[in-house]
């Protein structure tokens, strides 16, 4: 009996039980500063990242490679930021 998850002696691999990881994105737009903020990441994982979606100029990036407890506490801190301290904060 071969074991889920690992490749066969052909070297094909065998399915696994295992589901995909849920991805969760999101936007939220900031009354004082007007700026829209996106992230995405996985629950669990330090792959979030958030930036400001600008449509006609490329993306400020806020955080990448972080984890998600830290793009949501900087969501928050961002809701009393200005326009100019927002756009400081962020990696061009």
């Amino acid at each position: 009996m071969a074991r889920v998850g690992v490749r066969s002696k052909k070297g094909r691999a065998l399915p696994s039980n295992r589901k995909p990881l849920a991805k969760v994105e999101g936007r939220r737009r900031l009354r004082l500063s007007g700026f829209t903020i996106v992230w995405r990441g996985t629950p669990g994982l330090d792959d979030w990242v958030a930036y400001i979606a600008k449509p006609k100029s490329k993306k400020l990036i806020l955080v990448d490679g972080a984890a998600e407890r830290r793009v949501k506490t900087l969501l928050s801190r961002l809701q009393t930021m200005s326009k100019r301290g927002v756009e400081k904060l962020a990696k061009g």
